[in-house]
């Protein structure tokens, strides 16, 4: 009886975790439906890099990769020859299996948390990936995790971030007034409770960096060349290269 009980509470806990993934995720596909992050263009840009800057044949690994869908764009018709997922919901990567079959690489999925996931061994990533995660560590994390990307890095790899991003002399409490000033007369699609649970998760998750903290951040983590490669048009987000 002891373990039906057991089964049944984590049917129910499971249950409970799939309709807060679903109602999270609704919300989450609204803003990347109508593009309020700026994903977009952020993808278009590493497809630009990848073109450009690599050319040939490359692994890459997606952090915090959810349902994959804004990546799988940048990644059509490139020199992909693997592509690894991370991220810590099991039914988002469920939906990240079938946006990425179309790839026709091998594709490996990981329910685990993106920090653990740059491989100790030199030499193991050509192109690391994240967007819209890295923000949510602490300054010492975010180092932390830097570092070990560097050191997975193989000869020419990268690693390419799209974040939340303060303006130099612009504090923590400024930039949540801009976004919030900014989400309110732009994110028109949103309800209102919508608006009001989105802005709940940024006032308490996220810790952006200035551009003069995540360059410096890059550099203590071993960067020789680090670029910004794209700023969105309300200044909220900024892509940044990384490459030893």
């Amino acid at each position: 009886m002891a373990q039906a009980a057991q089964e049944t509470a984590q049917t129910v806990v499971d249950a409970e975790a799939l309709e807060i993934f679903q109602s999270q995720w609704d919300l989450y596909r609204k803003f990347l439906k109508h593009d309020y992050l700026s994903n977009r263009e952020a993808c278009s840009v590493l497809r630009q890099f990848l073109d450009v800057e690599v050319a040939r044949p490359f692994r890459i690994l997606d952090l915090a990769c959810g349902d994959a869908s804004g990546i799988v764009g940048a990644l059509h018709k490139t020199d992909v020859a693997e592509y690894r997922g991370v991220d810590l919901s099991a039914p988002a990567l469920a939906l990240a299996a079938e946006s990425l079959a179309a790839l026709g690489c091998p594709v490996t999925l990981v329910e685990a948390d993106f920090t653990k996931a740059p491989s100790k061994d030199k030499g193991g990533e050509d192109i690391v990936w994240i967007s819209l995660s890295l923000h949510h560590l602490a300054t010492d994390d975010k180092r932390t995790f830097m570092g070990d990307v560097r050191a997975s890095l193989a000869p020419g790899g990268a690693l390419l971030i799209y974040e939340p991003t303060r303006r130099d002399g612009e504090d923590r409490d400024a930039y949540l007034e801009r976004f919030e000033e900014i989400g309110r007369a732009d994110w028109t699609e949103l309800s209102q409770a919508e608006f009001g649970e989105a802005m709940k998760h940024v006032r308490a998750c996220d810790l952006p960096e200035t551009v003069s903290d995540w360059r410096r951040l890059g550099s203590e983590s071993g960067f020789a060349v680090i670029q910004e490669l794209y700023r969105s048009p309300t200044d909220l987000f900024r892509l940044f290269l990384y490459r030893p």
